[in-house]
């Protein structure tokens, strides 16, 4: 069973913000869904043979064959972007804190070149 307080704790750690009705409301969905899975723990699958790989129970044949396809263009991929600069997409901040990253120069080029 989950509690108010752990499903709050879970909401810090991942940086949301709930509201009492909305916390009250994840913990019982939160609390149906793991009376679910003790559902399935009752089952007898003592016969049914693991599956290491979803590869294995799919038909091979039902996969396209991989080839290889010229990909877009520099220009074609940011036609439609809401911002765009040098070459790249411009997306707002997912954390509020500073995060330090790095570009490489030059990793695409000129814009007619194709991305990677």
């Amino acid at each position: 069973m989950v509690t108010k307080i752990e499903v709050e704790k879970v909401a810090t750690l991942a940086k949301l913000e709930f509201s009492e009705s909305e916390l009250e409301a994840l913990t019982g969905e939160l609390n149906n869904v793991l009376g679910y899975i003790d559902q399935l723990t009752e089952l007898d699958v003592s016969s049914v043979a693991p599956l290491e790989n979803m590869n294995e129970a799919v038909e091979q044949s039902a996969l396209r064959k991989d080839e290889v396809r010229p990909s877009l263009k520099v220009t074609e991929a940011l036609k439609n972007a809401p911002k765009a600069a040098d070459n790249y997409f411009l997306v707002p901040k997912v954390l509020a804190q500073e995060v330090k990253t790095y570009v490489e120069q030059d990793i695409v080029g000129d814009e007619e070149e194709e991305l990677l």
